[in-house]
């Protein structure tokens, strides 16, 4: 399982993509769903009072509105383990995290609709003097930001948690500016910055500040009375504590930037129910209106989808749990922070609408109640489908290394074994597809997997097992003058080059047997988090290359890199990394991506206490060349205190990335 949070997205997440199911896809009429409250108690309760999910919980509120009225919401758990002060729906806060999307993006239809905003219009006429450099021809729009589409070469800060310092919404939008590298509308990626963009535009065009601007024309007009942006003394009381997986509490922690549109609101379950009816009511609830219902059947629309047999995103909506749709046109949005997790669900076509928030790390509740949910309300008929009958040579152009576009540490190794099916070998295991239409195939959980070509016919993007972006498919890496075939290292080297990590020296060698720096070695590592290198001043005294030391700031930002004792914040940058420092790095990643890693192993030789833990996991996984031979007793000398080569280093990350999710 993947718990890597950020920004009120999931940047590391065990969300599947699951199966776009499309109504007409074959399925029977669906049932009627729920018809009282009453019946919708009885289902939650039974869901609540399984022992797994009793174990598992902290708190909960689940909310369910139908067409103009709330027909169910309840509070489980607690707010407040310590205090046992249980859930309370209408009066408990949580931060909702990447919900907070759908309110921004419904402070932009609102412009819209006042001719203020062209959605397809250049998006620098709304900017002022604040420029987004564009590496390609095409515009950047409304559109783009509003559906993931902007070809940003990054979408998430470094940070998603404030433990203390103001950081204005202008500020945070102008120092992280990103570069467009993708063509804009060409591929989805979920992205964080243009969701903070889009309240920097508000902010522009209404001339009040963005928390402002929601308050007075959706949170007021809606009586959201315990919403907000930025916490108050009110809400403070009312807040729900967040808890780690293992139920221990997380200090509370702010926004960045302070009050951010992509995932900085406090709600309760009473205040979204209100939001919802008006989304399933043409814009309109409790005699307030804050859309016309063009406007909202607009934002209701899924577009950009990687074929027609996959829902794509909507406006300020997305579509995860995909497989469980049931054939029903579902549109969500989920938001995950430390502590808080929460999934909003519309059904337009029943005006049927669903929240449920939980306050603690861990399981997947959030998902498992959807799905119980739909299963229960909206169960899926199953009938036979017919599969597209295509040869090995056909489905040879699919073949190839993948890497999503946000967390390019996942990776998608699609291969064609020759009986007319696909697998694909990813974080979550090994997969068998069989095609069901051109481009599209399904696994044997039913889950989907989308292809796209470009314009040139090649095969550019996948999309499966991955709700928040698509993959690129990697072209083979260009060779360097001193790597041959014959170089024993040479397989990782170019599996590292490939994902697009590792940079030629000016005259094109590779340097195998050249020690790397601790600088190259965390880049390197960077590189594979998608993170955004970090604009503030070095908190580390070393002086290294200025393309270094943002990646460099953020991996110490993170927790990967830390000092090294000495007051003066030396990391002796430009010095060889051991191999134990090495190790430390990436167990430090394994442990974030997966949680508490543990692992058994014999060492020989020579290592330091403080890494012990961590060249135990590098030598149980063999995540290294063959530098590295066990003795006949089975112990390994990992040579821990040696400096890494560059040809070893490019072996620890090939293996590491390979051996993704397996422990």
């Amino acid at each position: 399982m993947f718990r890597f949070l950020l920004c009120g997205g999931l940047l590391f997440s065990p969300l599947l993509t699951g199966s776009a199911a499309h109504a007409a896809e074959g399925y029977s009429r669906p049932l009627p769903g729920p018809k009282d409250g009453r019946e919708v108690e009885a289902f939650a309760d039974r869901f609540f009072s399984q022992p797994q999910i009793q174990k598992q919980l902290t708190g909960a509120a689940v909310v369910l509105v139908k067409e103009d009225r709330v027909l169910f919401q309840k509070g489980y758990g607690y707010a407040d383990l310590a205090k046992k002060t249980p859930v309370d729906p209408g009066k408990t806060v949580f931060r909702v995290a990447s919900i907070s999307k759908s309110f921004t993006a419904t402070a932009v239809m609102q412009l819209a609709e006042q001719g203020k905003i062209d959605l397809n219009g250049e998006v620098g006429a709304y900017l002022g003097n604040l420029k987004i450099p564009n590496q390609t021809n095409q515009r950047l729009t409304m559109d783009h930001l509003l559906t993931h589409t902007t070809g940003f070469d990054y979408s998430d800060p470094p940070s998603s948690v404030n433990r203390g310092s103001n950081i204005a919404l202008s500020t945070f939008v102008e120092q992280y500016v990103p570069n467009i590298v993708r063509n804009p509308g060409e591929a989805y990626r979920y992205d964080n910055y243009a969701f903070n963009l889009q309240g920097y535009i508000i902010e522009k065009i209404s001339g009040q500040p963005f928390s402002r601007y929601i308050s007075q024309h959706i949170l007021e007009p809606l009586g959201m009375n315990s919403s907000s942006f930025s916490i108050t003394p009110e809400q403070r009381a009312f807040l729900a504590t967040a808890y780690t997986a293992s139920k221990e509490a997380i200090p509370e922690y702010g926004s960045v930037p302070s009050e951010s549109p992509d995932g900085g609101m406090l709600s309760t379950g009473g205040d979204i129910a209100k939001f919802m009816i008006a989304h399933l009511n043409g814009g309109s609830a409790g005699g307030a209106r804050i859309l016309q219902e063009q406007t909202v059947r607009k934002m209701q629309e899924t577009r950009h989808s990687i074929h027609p047999g996959m829902q794509g995103e909507a406006y300020g909506f997305e579509t995860f749990y995909q497989n469980s749709y049931n054939g029903q046109s579902v549109i969500g949005k989920a938001g995950d922070l430390p502590g808080y997790h929460s999934w909003m669900w519309l059904m337009p076509e029943h005006k049927i609408g669903g929240f449920i928030v939980v306050n603690g790390d861990g399981a997947d509740v959030k998902e498992a109640f959807f799905k119980a949910f739909m299963d229960h309300f909206y169960p899926k008929t199953t009938v036979a489908k017919s599969q597209v009958k295509t040869s090995s040579l056909d489905l040879g152009r699919l073949a190839g290394i993948y890497t999503d576009l946000r967390i390019p540490l996942w990776t998608f190794r699609v291969t064609i074994p020759g009986d007319g099916q696909l697998e694909i070998k990813d974080i979550g295991g090994t997969h068998k597809l069989r095609e069901i239409e051109p481009l599209l195939f399904e696994d044997e959980l039913g889950n989907k997997a989308g292809f796209k070509a470009n314009a040139s016919g090649e095969i550019a993007y996948l999309y499966y097992n991955k709700v928040d972006s698509w993959a690129q498919k990697r072209p083979l890496p260009e060779r360097f003058s001193d790597v041959d075939d014959a170089q024993p290292y040479g397989e990782y080297i170019y599996g590292v080059k490939q994902l697009g990590w590792l940079e030629p020296a000016a005259d094109g060698r590779f340097e195998p047997e050249k020690p790397i720096t601790r600088a190259e070695f965390i880049v390197q590592v960077m590189r594979g988090t998608g993170i955004t290198p970090s604009k503030q001043s070095p908190t580390f005294s070393d002086k290294v290359d200025s393309s270094f030391s943002g990646l460099v700031q953020s991996a110490m930002d993170m927790g990967f890199v830390q000092g090294r004792g000495r007051p003066e914040q030396l990391l002796d940058l430009n010095e060889p990394i051991t191999r134990q420092e090495a190790a430390m790095l990436i167990w430090r990643m394994a442990a974030r991506l997966q949680g508490p890693v543990k692992a058994q192993a014999q060492l020989a030789g020579e290592t330091d206490k403080w890494a012990e833990e961590s060249v135990k996991y590098v030598v149980s996984h063999t995540l290294y060349g063959p530098e590295i031979v066990p003795d006949r007793s089975g112990a390994v000398n990992y040579q821990s205190k040696r400096p890494m080569l560059r040809q070893e280093a490019a072996a620890l990350l090939d293996l590491f990335i390979k051996k993704l999710g397996t422990s």
